[in-house]
């Protein structure tokens, strides 16, 4: 079927209406779509190939919403590789465990994807961070009220670990992480990642109910006073020296998570945390090393 841009987003544009900017639109997006990758984004069937095309489209403020193909993929291969700056945009991947679609980041150790946009939240995606051995900080958030939701950050494999796999700005006030995981093997000849997730400074942030293990040093880190914050219900294993590690004077709730850090005796640093029902094991087995809850 020949392609025509132009008629195809007319004949939705006439569909949709464009006299009620208030309400979401939706588009679409899938890397096979090679002939009209850079103009579609209209219909399933008329996809943009790119988030970046289908950005393109969206109308900051409108609660638009780009619905990600199955296996659809995309490579990071430089800093602000993609960028997402359009505000309160949902965008959705269709599919199931690695047939999800998946950013991959690659090629220079600056690979990075950076998420300006406020309101922005991107559900059921993987972000695979270990295509160059030491990639510096995978996912940059420099917006407010940005959330991950379902996804999966592979952030070490047997030979490679990114450094960070989320970095959060100070501006990335009521961040939020939720029932995702964090994925690697705790033996790794590349490099050790300093935390699966920095978050710096924004406040109001809730990171919970998320899975996190690999070879890391600690899985979330802060090192910048940051007030107010919710960490509660995630499940951590790591090989590193602590689980979650707190700024001296930051002041989150830490509560009901569960932990096993072998090479470590402190599994939370959090001076001016409040800690409840958290629950930490020194070792694996049932009946080796010792339990103690907080």
């Amino acid at each position: 079927m020949a392609t025509n841009s132009t008629g195809w987003q007319n004949a939705q544009e006439a569909l949709r209406g464009t006299t009620s900017p208030s309400f979401s639109k939706v588009w679409w997006v899938d890397a096979s779509a090679t002939s009209n990758g850079a103009t579609g984004g209209y219909y399933p069937n008329f996809p943009a190939n790119t988030l970046t095309v289908a950005q393109s489209l969206t109308t900051a403020g409108r609660g638009d919403v780009v619905y990600v193909g199955p296996s659809h993929t995309e490579s990071v291969v430089g800093a602000a590789g993609i960028t997402l700056s359009v505000d309160d945009v949902f965008y959705v991947g269709i599919g199931v465990g690695l047939a999800r679609p998946v950013i991959t980041f690659s090629t220079a150790i600056a690979a990075q994807m950076v998420i300006s946009g406020n309101g922005i939240v991107i559900r059921n995606m993987v972000f695979d961070c270990t295509g160059i051995d030491a990639i510096t900080a995978a996912i940059k958030v420099t917006g407010a009220s940005v959330a991950f939701e379902d996804c999966e950050f592979i952030t070490n494999t047997g030979t490679a670990g990114c450094v960070l796999g989320i970095l959060t700005a100070a501006t990335a006030t009521r961040f939020r992480v939720e029932r995702c995981r964090f994925t690697g093997p705790a033996i790794n000849t590349g490099t050790t990642t300093t935390a699966q997730i920095k978050h710096e400074v924004g406040t109001d942030y809730v990171i919970k109910d998320n899975y996190f293990v690999g070879k890391t040093t600690n899985a979330i880190l802060n090192t910048t006073t940051v007030l107010r914050g919710l960490i509660d219900n995630n499940r951590i294993v790591t090989t590193g020296t602590a689980a979650i590690n707190m700024a001296a004077a930051s002041t989150p709730f830490i509560t009901n998570n569960r932990m096993n850090v072998a090479s470590g005796t402190a599994p939370i640093v959090a001076a001016a945390g409040f800690m409840a029902g958290n629950v930490y094991s020194a070792a694996a087995g049932v009946t080796a090393g010792t339990a103690s809850t907080f």
